[in-house]
C-alpha cells in the first residue's frame, strides 16, 4: 500500500517518468535501517524508544501477525522519568513483553534510576510482562516464540540491536 502511494506521488510530481522508471527507483531504495527491519524469520529490530514510536511499530506488527512479542530496552533514565506514565496504552498492543533494564547514557547522577519493576508497575497486562536481560536464556525464549509463529519485535535505541544481530544473524 505504501509503495502504491509513493508511486502515485512520484507520478504527480514527475510526470515525465514512466511507470517502469518509478518502479525501478522504488525497488532500488535501500530503506531505513532500524525501522521495522526484518533480521530473521519472525524477528524485527526497531529503533523506537518513545511510547508513540512503540505504539506505531506494534500496530504495524499487528497487521502482519496475530501474536506479537515485544522485547523492549528503554533508553536513558532521564527520559524514563518523563515517559513512564505513557507506557500503559502502547504496551497493551503486545501479547507478551520482555522488559529489559534501561540503557543508561548521558545520565543525571542525582536522578534515581528507574528499574524495570518501576516502569512496568502501571501496565494493565502485567501477566504478560517478564523482566529480562540480554542473555542466552532470552535467545532461547525468542527462538521458542519465533518457532511458534509469533512475531518478535526487539525495540530500543541502546545495545539491543547489536545484541540481536550478534545472536540471530548467522553467517
Amino acid at each position: 500500500m505504501n509503495a502504491t502511494l509513493v508511486m502515485e506521488a512520484i507520478a504527480k510530481i514527475a510526470p515525465e517518468l514512466s511507470q517502469q522508471q518509478i518502479i525501478e527507483a522504488i525497488n532500488s531504495f535501500p530503506g531505513t535501517s532500524r525501522r521495522f527491519e526484518k533480521i530473521a524469520e519472525n524477528l524485527i529490530s526497531d529503533y523506537g524508544h518513545h511510547p508513540t514510536e512503540i505504539a506505531a511499530t506494534l500496530k504495524m506488527a499487528r497487521e502482519v501477525s496475530d501474536s506479537v512479542v515485544l522485547v523492549y530496552q528503554p533508553h536513558q533514565n532521564v527520559r524514563q522519568h518523563q515517559v513512564c506514565d505513557l507506557y500503559t496504552d502502547c504496551m497493551e498492543l503486545a501479547d507478551e513483553i520482555y522488559w529489559l533494564p534501561t540503557y543508561l547514557t548521558r545520565e543525571d547522577p542525582n536522578l534515581e534510576v528507574l528499574t524495570p519493576a518501576d516502569l512496568t508497575k502501571n501496565l494493565t497486562n502485567k501477566s504478560t510482562v517478564k523482566i529480562a536481560d540480554l542473555t542466552d536464556q532470552l535467545v532461547e525464549e525468542i527462538n521458542s516464540a519465533r518457532a511458534a509463529g509469533k512475531l518478535v519485535v526487539c525495540m530500543g535505541a541502546g545495545s539491543i540491536d547489536d545484541w540481536v544481530r550478534k545472536n540471530f544473524i548467522r553467517p
